[in-house]
């Protein structure tokens, strides 16, 4: 009953948006603000409003971040030793340039002299001060700080020089530990980054969030409320952010990036920040005009829209559509450090159980990329050939076997999802297949984003729906998710990034030599190795493998859509 009247509301919404697109040719809703003009035909000024499905982040501190919500809104606020380009090759950001030493364990990175922190009430007269080396060492070394509460401490641990010392004796109160040995300041202008090991990845990780710049300054004025109080390099800077409705961020005035005409950055004079929660409402403000942009597109008007065969925009449309395959896989994640999932063979019957197929084609209507039968590697890393990988296909007559060898399954069993439209639609969907094909009820729980990220990292959950966005664009950044070296021995200190408390030591022993080497043959060998032991044990359940839709308004100019969806708002401008 309650998933017919769910549907039909569903259906009435979706009615009225068609109507709403029927109507769009007779509208036109482009701004009229004035611009101003700029060098090579561009223009400043204008707001760009964009909305976030997920709600609110849960904080911007960057040592807390772990969602990519959280990340996105972080990319306008901070600067990063490294960032990417849209193919997301590394390139300079705050570093101008850097150099590796032949043993692979010594990173040197020269720093630019000409940037400047946001204005801001933690600096004398409210006027930022220029960064320096120092600041990368702090923010580095507050990473892995525990008395930071940091979640970032993993990209460190056993990999950077002295950090895991300096973590212990932080989280033991030993006070004789102060520093990092393998992170300091050369001079004002030169970081020393050096390694236990070589370590491949580690160019790549230093653009993802806990590589974001700080000052010491905001995070002693602001204390536990730093995270509140965001305050960095980037191109824009926080003005006002309301609980479940939004953010405004204005032009950072002295923002030191310039573009090749010579046009300071960003463009934009502001970005206004929604949190509204349904995709069908944030596609309607975006034919209303009140949204810049509507990133993911409802499944109920997904072939209304577009054609799933040519993924291309219908004609009669005037806005823009961008689509790309995702670096992003969805999936069940199952704790495996505690019963019923710590049972392995019923994680691998309801992975038989699950129709993946049918999920996209009937219940996303083709808007993925495709089902997710092979691993947790989506199929858009260059050299990596996710096809060799087997993983599960529908099969409910094994998962039924599988089934029969487990120790009596607790009913109902319980999946949390956090509110975003196609994982709900996608649960209810499991649901029904595994009462179908295995007789398992299955009781679908829906909390809050930042609650849902806490409770699955402390293993709280025992199964619950969710999605991994790519930090960096490395097969390793897939398979850490599983990397039993992460898991805690405390069973309630947080488990992250593998949440699943996943351990299997060949694994882990696979994962660490892969790391560790350049040649990329050989390291795809050692990761496809890994990642097929890892489905054999099916600590998740892969679903399937994304594909980004963006839809611009017809002004909106340079913003192009890579494979992370990172939306590098400091290159727009509007046209009209």
């Amino acid at each position: 009953m309650r998933a017919r009247t769910r549907n039909s509301v569903r259906q009435s919404a979706a009615l009225a948006l068609v109507i709403a697109l029927a109507l769009w040719s007779c509208k036109q809703h482009t701004p009229t603000h004035t611009l101003r003009p700029a060098h090579g035909a561009i223009h400043y000024g204008g707001t760009y409003r964009i909305n976030m499905l997920r709600g609110n982040p849960n904080g911007l501190d960057p040592v807390l971040i772990t969602s990519k919500l959280a990340d996105d809104i972080a990319l306008q606020l901070y600067d990063r030793l490294v960032t990417f380009d849209s193919l997301l090759r590394p390139q300079p950001e705050l570093a101008r340039r850097w150099e590796i030493s032949a043993d692979g364990k010594r990173y040197t990175f020269h720093l630019r002299t000409d940037v400047r922190f946001h204005n801001d009430p933690c600096f004398p007269g409210s006027i930022g001060r220029r960064m320096t080396a120092a600041d990368v060492v702090y923010s580095l070394t507050r990473a892995c700080d525990p008395l930071a509460k940091t979640t970032a401490f993993w990209i460190f641990k056993d990999k950077v020089r002295g950090a895991t010392r300096f973590y212990t004796a932080r989280a033991t109160g030993d006070t004789t530990v102060t520093a990092i040995e393998g992170i300091t300041a050369a001079d004002d202008s030169t970081v020393i980054i050096e390694l236990e090991r070589p370590y491949t990845p580690f160019l790549l990780q230093l653009a993802n969030a806990f590589g974001c710049i700080v000052p010491r300054e905001a995070v002693e004025f602001y204390g536990a409320n730093f995270f509140r109080h965001p305050v960095g390099t980037g191109p824009f800077r926080l003005v006002w952010w309301k609980d479940d409705y939004g953010m405004l961020l204005v032009r950072n005035e002295h923002y030191w990036q310039r573009d090749r005409w010579g046009n300071a950055l960003p463009y934009l004079d502001s970005l206004l920040i929604t949190f509204i929660k349904d995709d069908k409402v944030q596609l309607q403000q975006f034919l209303d005009g009140q949204l810049e942009e509507s990133y993911s597109i409802p499944t109920e008007l997904f072939d209304v829209l577009i054609d799933p065969t040519t993924r291309q925009l219908r004609a009669g449309y005037p806005f823009h559509l961008q689509a790309k395959p995702a670096l992003l896989t969805w999936f069940i994640d199952f704790n495996c450090s505690r019963p019923p999932f710590s049972d392995r063979a019923l994680r691998q019957a309801i992975s038989w159980a699950i129709d993946r197929e049918r999920i996209v084609r009937y219940v996303l209507r083709n808007s993925p990329w495709a089902a997710a039968t092979h691993g947790v590697t989506p199929p858009v890393l260059p050299g990596y050939d996710i096809t060799q990988i087997e993983g599960y296909h529908f099969d409910p007559v094994r998962g039924r076997a599988l089934l029969s060898q487990c120790r009596a399954v607790p009913q109902p069993l319980v999946l949390h999802v956090y509110p975003e439209p196609r994982l709900l639609q996608v649960a209810e969907a499991i649901q029904s297949m595994l009462a179908e094909h295995l007789g398992i009820e299955l009781r679908i729980e829906v909390i809050q984003f930042a609650q849902f990220l806490d409770l699955a990292e402390r293993g709280q959950l025992a199964m619950w729906g969710t999605r991994w966005y790519g930090d960096y664009p490395d097969v390793e950044n897939y398979l850490s998710l599983f990397d039993g070296s992460f898991v805690p021995d405390d069973p309630h200190a947080p488990s992250y990034p593998n949440s699943t408390r996943y351990r299997n030591d060949t694994v882990t022993a696979l994962l660490l030599k892969a790391a560790s080497l350049t040649d990329a043959r050989v390291r795809s060998a050692l990761y496809r190795e890994a990642e097929q032991r890892i489905m054999r044990d099916s600590p998740a359940a892969m679903l399937f493998y994304e594909m980004h839709y963006r839809l611009l308004q017809p002004y909106v100019r340079n913003y192009p859509l890579d494979a992370m969806a990172r939306p590098v708002l400091k290159h727009v401008w509007f046209a009209w």
